[in-house]
């Protein structure tokens, strides 16, 4: 089973998963994090070539003293590749940022050709990117602004070129770092 390095920050969080959630109301808004309907408009609303998914969900919630706020996009290219995008807005960004800017400088020698080389988005994004050809997984993990997480995920593709296009070319990376 996978699990990305996000989740897994998220996952080890005392109380977090066993915790009852008290949903928000629709208008309510954690304190200092984006509310999720907000995130919601820097999805990608379609990708070329792709068919999007289900319609993009998304929650905002206070877990003790972590607040989380993300929404999620899946698009679909033939019956097997699958690729999402999450935006997250985390309390637990100050742990988040230094681990993703670590793994960035300890990728940063790998050649722009391997799968695995960082992702350098300036001036507004930073990431480290996995693949595992056997599962035919790859996933990267993009600090945004210093404050956002954006996780793509893809399946069923034999490399991360697909993954490294869209968080170039179809992710609203400027307008999320400027969000406040």
């Amino acid at each position: 089973m996978r699990v990305p390095l996000l989740v897994a920050a998220l996952a080890g969080l005392a109380g977090c998963r066993s915790a009852p959630e008290a949903p928000l109301p629709p208008a309510a808004a954690v304190p200092g994090s984006i509310y999720f309907t907000v995130l919601r408009g820097y999805l990608p609303k379609g990708l070329p070539g792709w068919t999007a998914g289900p319609p993009p969900e998304g929650s905002t919630g206070k877990y003790g003293d972590v607040a989380v706020s993300e929404v999620e996009a899946v698009f679909m290219r033939e019956a097997s590749r699958k690729l999402s995008v999450r935006i997250v807005d985390t309390s637990l960004i100050d742990r988040l940022g230094p681990a993703i800017r670590s793994a960035v400088e300890g990728a940063s020698g790998r050649a722009e050709e391997d799968p695995t080389a960082p992702l350098r988005l300036p001036p507004h994004a930073l990431g480290f990117v996995r693949f595992d050809r056997e599962e035919r997984h790859g996933e990267a993990n993009l600090l945004v602004g210093d404050r956002y997480v954006v996780a793509l995920q893809a399946d069923g593709f034999p490399d991360t070129q697909e993954l490294r296009q869209v968080a170039r070319a179809h992710l609203d990376l400027a307008g999320l770092a400027a969000l406040r």
